[in-house]
C-alpha cells in the first residue's frame, strides 16, 4: 500500500454499505469505471460510523486512479441502494519507524546496589488497591471510558435514525 501511495495509484473510497467485501468493491469499480483494481476494505474501529464503509483501492496505473478519483469528485456515482460513492486519492497513515534499541550497559557499582535493594525488598501487591492513587485514577478512567462509549453509541443511533428518514423520503418520491 505504501508503494501504491508513492506511485499515486491509491484511492480511498467512502460511503458504501459496510457489509460489502473487498471483491464486491472491486466489482463495483469494474462495472462502474471499467478499471481493474485491488481493493482492501478498512475494518471499522470504535470511532468509525457503522453506517458507512471505507476501502483502499489500488490501481495498476496512476492515470486510472486519477480518472476514478476525478469522476467521483466531479460527478455523482450512486450505488444500487441510493448512496453516493465518494472517492479521493488515498492518504493512509503509516506508523513511524521504530527507534533502534541497542541494549543495556550494566555497571558493577549499580549491580551491587540493585542486589542489595532486591534483598531488602518487601513484597507488595501488583493489583490496584483502594488505598492508593492508581485505584482512584483507574475508577475515573473507567467512568470516562463509559461516558465516551455511551456518547458514541448515541451519535451512531442518531445517525441511523437520520439515514432511515432520508431513505424513507427518497422512497416516497
Amino acid at each position: 500500500m505504501k508503494t501504491a501511495y508513492e506511485q499515486g495509484t491509491l484511492v480511498l473510497l467512502e460511503n458504501f454499505d459496510p457489509s460489502l467485501t473487498s471483491v464486491e468493491v472491486e466489482n463495483i469499480i469494474w462495472n462502474g469505471f471499467n478499471e481493474s483494481c485491488t481493493a482492501k476494505v478498512i475494518q471499522r474501529t470504535a470511532f468509525s460510523s457503522p453506517h458507512s464503509g471505507q476501502a483502499f483501492v489500488i490501481f495498476k496505473k496512476k492515470d486510472a486512479a486519477e480518472l476514478v478519483a476525478k469522476k467521483l469528485d466531479n460527478g455523482c456515482f450512486l450505488m444500487s441502494n441510493g448512496r453516493p460513492l465518494f472517492g479521493s486519492i488515498g492518504r493512509p497513515c503509516f506508523p513511524e519507524k521504530k527507534p533502534i534499541f541497542y541494549g543495556h550497559h550494566v555497571l558493577d557499582q549499580h549491580r551491587t546496589q540493585m542486589q542489595r535493594e532486591m534483598k531488602d525488598a518487601v513484597s507488595t501487591s501488583h493489583c490496584s488497591q483502594p488505598n492508593n492513587i492508581e485505584y482512584e485514577m483507574a475508577l475515573e478512567w473507567c467512568l470516562l471510558q463509559e461516558r465516551s462509549d455511551k456518547a458514541w453509541s448515541r451519535l451512531f443511533k442518531q445517525q441511523g435514525e437520520e439515514l432511515r428518514k432520508v431513505k424513507a423520503k427518497m422512497k416516497s418520491k
